[in-house]
């Protein structure tokens, strides 16, 4: 089951989907959409051959999209999110596709199932204690088929100091002007903001998917260094 937090998060965002990507390509000055479709084309190098996908926290199925995009439209897709409204939205752009609400370490496929399964923005909520995370990490590895790839995308530290400085500045000040507009949402917003600062940097992640069970981890930050992309693979046996 679900924990608390897990539900209390899913319950944020059933709150803002409607407006949660174009308050991201906002916030980000439109840099989700290139991180995004950066980290769709790593998938495709690191699996081309991939018939089956999942992509875990799919929200409103942004990142499924640019699978979509990179792939064609021989790439089955699937999508897991524990937001019952963000999933609503998703099933509308992406006809076609398997869509299931559960959560990240309570996936409801069969072991082997999938050629590559994505992340996006999401680990570092995921990532409220060290169980939660291997949990998690432990089931991407289960319904990968041997030798398929994991790929994540998220937020990072940036290696540069003085952009680490400004990025700080700049998260804080924007959830802190959030949670003035939505004060209902306030511990939400903070959670967030504690997660996005709070999350490994890239070298740290690497080693957590190693330390998984991951082999070939390997990783790049994408520009400015905010955001990082990171492979790895089930072992083939």
């Amino acid at each position: 089951m679900p924990s608390e937090k897990e539900l209390a998060i899913a319950g944020f965002y059933d709150g803002i989907f409607l407006f949660y990507g174009k308050a991201n390509t906002f916030l980000t000055f439109g840099l989700d959409l290139y991180w995004r479709r950066s980290a769709a084309r790593a998938a495709l190098k690191a699996a081309p051959g991939a018939r089956r996908a999942l992509d875990v926290c799919c929200g409103t199925g942004d990142f499924m999209l640019e699978l979509r995009r990179a792939f064609g439209p021989s790439l089955e897709l699937a999508g897991a999110d524990l937001s019952e409204a963000m999933l609503s939205l998703a099933r509308e752009r992406l006809p076609g596709a398997e869509f299931s609400r559960c959560g990240a370490s309570e996936l409801p496929f069969p072991d082997n199932s999938f050629d590559l399964v994505t992340i996006s923005f999401a680990t570092r909520n995921i990532n409220t204690d060290g169980p939660a995370l291997r949990a998690a990490l432990a089931e991407f590895r289960r319904v990968l088929k041997p030798g398929g790839v994991f790929l994540n995308l998220e937020t990072t530290r940036p290696a540069n100091p003085l952009l680490w400085t400004l990025m700080k500045i700049y998260v804080r000040a924007v959830i802190g002007a959030l949670a003035l507009v939505s004060p209902k949402s306030r511990g939400s917003y903070a959670f967030l903001k504690n997660t996005i600062l709070g999350f490994f940097t890239a070298g740290e992640l690497a080693l957590v998917l190693a330390e998984a069970g991951f082999t070939d981890v390997g990783y790049g930050a994408l520009f400015p260094g905010a955001a990082a992309v990171h492979t790895a693979r089930k072992p083939a046996f």
